[in-house]
C-alpha cells in the first residue's frame, strides 16, 4: 500500500471536504480524529476547539513528498506518557526532596533517549521528523519529546558519541521542566504577560 501525500494547514483555514492526512490524539494517545476523514465544518469545529493550530491534510500536488515517521507510534505514545508522569511526579515532590526526584527520572528519561536512539539509528534515512498533532493541554509533555527527537536527530547527523548523546538528549528532555510549577493560566494565555506574570515564569 503506498504512502499518502500530504501537507501541513492551518486549522482555522481548513474548508469541508478536506481530507485529514495525520491522526490527531489527545493527551493521553488516543485518536480524536482519524486519518483519512473527510473532514466536516462540526470535525473542523473540533480541533480549533482544542487551539489545535495545524493539521495534516491529503493532498495530491504532493504526491513526491513520502512522508514516513522517523519513530514508531507506540514509541512516541510511551515515551509521551512517561514524560507526562515523570514530569508530574517531579512537580509534586519538588519540594520535598528535588534530588532524588532528579536521580530518578534520570534513569526513565535515559531509557527514553535510548530507545529514540535506536529507532532513529535504524531509520537514518527516515529522517522526515514529521510530528505528530496534540492537544494543547499535552503541550509541554508532547514538546519536550519532540525537542529531544530533533535534537538527537541532529545530534546523530553531527556524528556525536552516544554518551554525549544520552547527555544531549536528556537536556533535551529536561528543557521545558520548570513550566510545570507555572500556573497553567499563564501558560495557556494568549496575550501579553503582565510584569507579575513574567516574574512568575522566571
Amino acid at each position: 500500500m503506498g504512502k499518502t501525500s500530504m501537507r501541513l494547514a492551518i486549522t482555522k483555514s481548513l474548508s469541508p471536504g478536506a481530507r485529514l492526512g495525520k491522526n490527531i490524539y489527545n493527551e493521553r494517545g488516543h485518536i480524536l480524529l482519524c486519518e483519512g476523514l473527510t473532514l466536516t465544518q462540526k470535525m473542523i469545529n473540533r480541533p480549533v476547539s482544542l487551539n489545535i493550530p495545524f493539521v495534516y491534510i491529503q493532498d495530491s500536488r504532493t504526491d513526491d513528498i513520502i512522508p514516513m515517521p522517523p519513530v514508531s507510534g507506540k514509541l512516541r505514545r510511551e515515551a509521551i506518557n512517561m514524560i507526562e508522569t515523570t514530569f508530574l511526579d517531579m512537580k509534586n515532590k519538588m519540594n520535598l526532596d528535588g534530588s532524588f526526584t532528579i536521580e530518578q527520572a534520570n534513569v526513565k528519561f535515559t531509557q527514553i533517549v535510548r530507545n529514540i536512539m535506536d529507532e532513529l539509528k535504524r531509520n537514518k534515512e527516515l529522517m522526515t521528523l514529521l510530528a505528530d498533532v496534540y492537544t494543547y493541554d499535552d503541550y509541554i509533555f508532547t514538546h519536550s519529546f519532540n525537542v529531544t527527537l530533533y535534537t538527537l536527530a541532529i545530534g546523530m547527523e553531527l556524528n556525536i558519541n552516544n554518551k554525549n548523546l544520552e547527555i544531549l538528549g536528556l537536556g533535551a528532555i529536561l528543557h521545558d521542566v520548570g513550566k510545570m510549577l507555572v500556573p497553567l493560566e499563564i501558560l495557556r494565555k494568549p496575550g501579553k504577560l503582565t510584569e507579575k506574570e513574567f516574574e512568575q515564569i522566571q
